[in-house]
């Protein structure tokens, strides 16, 4: 029993921490949905094809209503793993383990509830039979969660990136390179270590198109959250200090400020 995921967990690893691609992730899991599917049932012919009260409909039923219920709860556990890592990544991990008990026990309630249905437990199979298929079926499902956990952890953040211009010369920036916008009339400018870049565009409208990494902090400006070192606070007026050494005040209407 123990062999078929041995084999099949070096491989899934490698797999899950060199694509990047969502589509070619659901591609594989479903490949190895239909490997696991067929060793799992010439196991079963090899080792009940002797019971008389067996019968090969027995492992192909079971299977597939697996596969299938299983596909939409990888679906599922995969969107879940995105937002625990974007939100709790330092947990990632622990968090993981509990969605994993979480997510097979919804699932074998749902399958049992499909198969008790369909008079699966009445007709084809024993306590015996249902034991087995349980446990090693855990431990498969247990591989494509964790599977799926590696493939999300690796995943690089995409870089989301903005036409300006240099002069009169139009260039695309990434906007992790941006430290800080500053409106200036109609146009914007963008800051970052070595340069400045300017676009046409109001704040209010561009600070509704960046992502959850920058805050609005004063009807000028717009920071990256990940340039900010610390706060600072006058008799009047508080201040973000960016990593840069840029002093830029936090407008009244803005406050409190927290990242």
């Amino acid at each position: 029993m123990g062999y078929c995921y041995i084999c099949i967990a070096p491989f899934f690893r490698v797999g899950m921490w060199t694509i990047q691609s969502e589509k070619r992730f659901y591609i594989l899991s479903i490949a190895l949905l239909v490997v696991i599917f067929i060793i799992t049932l010439i196991q079963n012919v090899i080792r009940y094809s002797g019971h008389s009260s067996y019968s090969i409909w027995v492992s192909i039923v079971y299977l597939l209503v697996s596969v299938l219920l299983f596909i939409p709860f990888l679906i599922l556990i995969l969107r879940t793993q995105k937002e625990v890592k974007k939100h709790y990544a330092k947990w990632f991990w622990p968090m993981n383990l509990i969605l994993a008990s979480i997510a097979l026990f919804v699932f074998y309630v749902f399958s049992n509830i499909v198969l008790h249905a369909f008079g699966y437990f009445d007709f084809f199979i024993d306590a015996e039979y249902a034991r087995y298929y349980f446990g090693r079926e855990a431990l498969y499902h247990l591989l494509l969660i964790f599977g799926s956990a590696l493939y999300v952890f690796s995943l690089k953040p995409k870089t989301q990136t903005i036409e300006v211009y240099k002069g009169r010369k139009k260039v695309t920036i990434g906007l992790d390179l941006v430290q800080w916008v500053e409106a200036d009339g109609h146009y914007l400018n963008f800051y970052t270590d070595t340069d400045m870049f300017i676009k046409r565009e109001r704040l209010s409208v561009l600070a509704k198109m960046l992502e959850s990494d920058f805050i609005r902090i004063h009807r000028k400006f717009v920071v990256n959250k990940t340039q900010i070192k610390s706060k600072e606070k006058d008799k009047r007026d508080e201040y973000l200090i960016l990593n840069s050494g840029k002093k830029l005040k936090i407008g009244q209407s803005f406050k409190p400020i927290t990242w």
